[in-house]
């Protein structure tokens, strides 16, 4: 982001937000919100910057990675792990889909915020207590992008450190809702860099998390090896990514582990982007 601060839609002239529409987010306090329309919370997402990424999210964003998966792998009684979750709208839109599954987990590094009011400005802080949005009446900002920034909300932030914060579930309505109604459906913080704990999963999903926009390539063989080592020898592992490149959709490929490796197994048109690197990727012996 070039400028990191934006104004907030609906608080200027209608003639200037419609002229400059880049310039202006939905207000990212209706986080805050106890019953937030799906899609508000699904736009004010992608203003959130966390670690090295972003939370660009969705509705029907990964269908043809999706059927990749469903005409391929028996998923009848699958433990599927679903890395980058976001704020679970895709994720909703498989479990939809899916056939008696046996459990199915929402994993991101960052599931939770904790939020604090200073006048009438609101201070979002990651896990690791770096702030990451100031939302106010007017306008919207992100300390972590810019040292100029972050100066000028010096003194808000340092409020918002004597505050009490409010901890911001970062799932959408659609997401919760599934799990308040699906005893199957849950969600853990998990980073992709570490090998899964727990019940061996039968399935990972990737999904826009491994981009070489975010990670160098010895980091993302790092998060490959590691995911080898969270699936047992049969297991597979769907990785995509949604370039936004003119004329290219969506990119995914499916995998299977087979020994110490990936072995392709189906693929859209477009290989995924780090392609290269799953298919030399390799367990390193212990």
């Amino acid at each position: 982001m070039r400028a990191p601060i934006r104004g907030i839609r609906g608080r200027w002239p209608a003639w200037l937000e419609q002229r400059q529409p880049r310039l202006f987010r939905v207000d990212p306090r209706v986080l805050l919100d106890e019953a937030p329309s799906a899609e508000a919370f699904r736009d004010v997402m992608s203003s959130i910057h966390v670690g090295a990424t972003i939370k660009i999210t969705g509705i029907d964003r990964h269908g043809p990675a999706d059927d990749l998966l469903l005409q391929h792998v028996d998923l009848d009684g699958a433990r599927i792990v679903d890395i980058g979750a976001s704020d679970g709208s895709t994720s909703v839109d498989l479990v939809r889909r899916l056939p008696g599954f046996s459990s199915y987990v929402m994993a991101d590094l960052y599931l939770r915020l904790d939020a604090v009011s200073v006048g009438r400005r609101v201070v979002f802080t990651d896990p690791d207590g770096q702030c990451v949005l100031v939302a106010g009446p007017r306008v919207v900002a992100w300390p972590s992008l810019s040292r100029t920034v972050r100066f000028a909300y010096a003194g808000v932030i340092a409020r918002a450190r004597r505050g009490v914060p409010r901890e911001v579930l970062l799932l959408g309505p659609d997401a919760r809702e599934l799990m308040r109604t699906d005893d199957r459906v849950s969600a853990r913080v998990h980073d992709v860099f570490q090998p899964w704990s727990g019940e061996t999963p039968d399935v990972i999903k990737v999904a826009n998390v491994l981009r070489r926009l975010y990670f160098s390539d010895a980091e993302i063989s790092r998060a490959l090896r590691a995911l080898l080592a969270s699936l047992a020898d049969g297991g597979h592992l769907l990785v995509l990514d949604n370039p936004r490149i003119p004329g290219v959709a969506i990119r995914a490929g499916l995998y299977r582990r087979t020994g110490d490796r990936f072995s392709l197994v189906a693929r859209t048109e477009d290989a995924p982007e780090i392609a290269d690197l799953i298919e030399t990727s390799e367990l390193v012996p212990s």
